[in-house]
């Protein structure tokens, strides 16, 4: 295979035909009743909204719900053929609000169905969509290793989590089942943005927009600090559409904090804090000028490019000129790595 562009973060928007006939028809008949619906711009269990952003700004929603490709497989090999990308990995648009089910077994069901549906998605696509199942587990992290062999009996080379569960916590020791499985799996773990919104009133939507495009410091500095990565060395971690800029910052702050505050923290870690960015880890980025100033401390077998389609602030037509800006500042090599090569050894594309 030759050097292919690979879009690391896309959003296949779930669609209407998804809500109304896949994933209902695919639950036991007990709970088909109560299986989320489209609710306008948003998601629905039992009338009940479970997600505030779509109904918060249904104006962002109409952008990416509206553009070309976004649940059309045809139009989005178009537009991938018209922005020079030959394949692209694809998170979910609504089907993370599902998290919002309080009834874990219905929850958990659901997710299958999603998953199931998304491995057609990328079979009718000829893989150059390339799917992250939701990994519905985090609430019985024993069930872990029979659900991630699933995922790989459906074809997915990743699986993403929330970053924040209700009601649970990444750094317990509850949670090693589920990190061993992963890690024993071989697949990268990927979390993708996904903060909540406040409001709707003046100056909420760029307030929840600055927020949402960068939230990743905390949530890494946490699997660093509760020694997740000591205790799973072999884990892999991919942060999707926070870009870059964020990372040189974090890794020399977690280093200070580390060292200034060593009889204070616990666990104790085995390494500097920046080691296991280095080892474990990486981000993707859009367009982001700042961060690739920095990318000799980031690392540039650390990032992977990606055009965000089909959301507003992806580059999207500017996509050609940004491939384009970064050969010219990298050189050739470099910048396939960046915008295809490193992705296909994260997620072991063939």
């Amino acid at each position: 295979m030759g050097q292919q562009v690979i879009s690391a973060d896309e959003h296949l928007v779930e669609s209407f035909e998804f809500w109304d006939e896949w994933l209902p028809h695919s639950l036991p008949a007990k709970w088909r009743d109560r299986a989320p619906r489209r609710l306008g711009p948003g998601v629905a269990l039992d009338g009940t909204t479970v997600m505030r952003t779509f109904t918060l700004f249904p104006e962002l929603v109409t952008l990416s719900d509206d553009a070309p490709g976004a649940t059309d497989l045809a139009a989005r090999a178009a537009v991938h053929d018209g922005h020079g990308i030959d394949a692209a990995i694809v998170y979910p648009q609504r089907a993370m609000a599902m998290w919002g089910i309080d009834d874990h077994d219905l929850r958990d069901a659901c997710f299958d169905a999603y998953n199931s549906w998304l491995a057609e998605q990328c079979r009718l696509s000829g893989h150059r969509l390339i799917g992250v199942p939701i990994l519905a587990t985090v609430h019985r992290p024993e069930r872990t290793a029979d659900a991630v062999e699933r995922l790989r009996e459906l074809g997915f080379h990743t699986m993403m989590l929330p970053n924040y569960p209700r009601q649970a916590h990444y750094g317990s020791t509850d949670m090693a089942p589920l990190f061993t499985a992963i890690e024993t799996s071989g697949m990268p773990l990927s979390f993708h943005i996904s903060e909540a919104p406040d409001g709707n009133g003046p100056g909420e939507l760029g307030s929840y927009l600055m927020q949402s495009f960068q939230p990743f410091r905390k949530l890494w500095s946490y699997l660093v600090f509760a020694g997740i990565f000591d205790r799973h060395p072999g884990l892999r971690v991919v942060f999707a559409e926070g870009g870059i800029s964020w990372i040189p910052s974090a890794l020399d702050h977690a280093d200070r904090i580390a060292a200034e505050f060593r009889d204070h923290l616990a666990p104790t870690l085995a390494h500097e804090p920046s080691h296991y960015w280095h080892t474990h880890c990486w981000a993707t980025f859009m367009d982001d000028p700042r961060g690739l100033d920095q990318l000799g401390h980031i690392g540039a077998d650390r990032v992977l490019w990606s055009s965000d389609y089909p959301h507003p602030e992806g580059t999207n037509d500017r996509t050609a000129d940004v491939l384009g800006d970064l050969r010219d500042r990298f050189g050739a090599n470099t910048a396939a790595a960046i915008t295809g090569g490193t992705a296909r050894a994260v997620y072991d594309l063939e």
